[in-house]
């Protein structure tokens, strides 16, 4: 019988990368102070979005380098 070779999801291992970035970014940016280290203050909700965001394309890259990794490997 045949081996068959199972190829990853690139869509889903990305997604999922993503996902779990935006949530780990967002929970860090709500958690961290509101005061930066030249005095200025911003918002809960900004800080939210830009460290999510900045968390969703770091867990995303390496989602996509981890699903590489993965359809190399034969």
């Amino acid at each position: 019988m045949p081996k068959i070779h199972r190829y990853p999801n690139f869509t889903a291992f990305i997604s999922t990368g993503v996902i779990v970035g935006f949530v780990i970014g967002s929970w860090l940016g709500y958690r961290g102070g509101s005061e930066t280290e030249f005095g200025n203050t911003y918002s809960a909700s900004t800080a939210v979005l830009f460290i999510g965001l900045l968390g969703a394309c770091v867990f995303g890259l390496l989602a996509a380098v981890l699903a590489v990794l993965l359809d190399r490997r034969r």
